[in-house]
């Protein structure tokens, strides 16, 4: 199964994060690979290969950077170009961005409905750049 919950604290145990709240996020990984890093020294990482996971998280709670500190901290894979989480001002393959994008917004309004709004994905899976 590719999808697992992301919890910051489990029930009846000591958090690892004891500053957090607890929180939960669902992750579903959808491809893994690399990508290619001109900036990476051979010694660091393998041929300047960096490796990938294209994954779909879906808060159940709503703390502040949860799903930064989630994959990071918890999971141990931080987003890629995320400076704040990886402990290095570099972003390597990625350039000027950090990779995480909102895919669907769900706004509740009062009366029960809500507004959705969609964006297209900007991190469109290019066979040339991953192996």
């Amino acid at each position: 199964d590719p999808s697992a919950a992301l919890p910051s604290t489990q029930p009846n145990t000591p958090s690892a994060l004891p500053e957090m709240k607890p929180s939960l996020t669902r992750c579903t990984v959808l491809w893994r690979g690399y990508v290619h890093d001109a900036t990476a020294s051979s010694t660091a990482k393998e041929e300047g290969r960096v490796p990938v996971a294209k994954v779909v998280l879906s808060p159940w709670t709503g703390r502040r950077h949860q799903l930064r500190v989630h994959l990071s901290r918890v999971a141990g894979c931080p987003i890629l170009g995320d400076v704040a989480y990886t402990g290095t001002n570099d972003r390597g393959a990625v350039g000027s961005r950090m990779c995480l994008h909102a895919k669907e917004l769900v706004i509740p309004l009062i009366g029960g409905q809500a507004h959705t709004f969609t964006a297209k994905d900007p991190f469109v899976i290019d066979n040339d750049s991953i192996q």
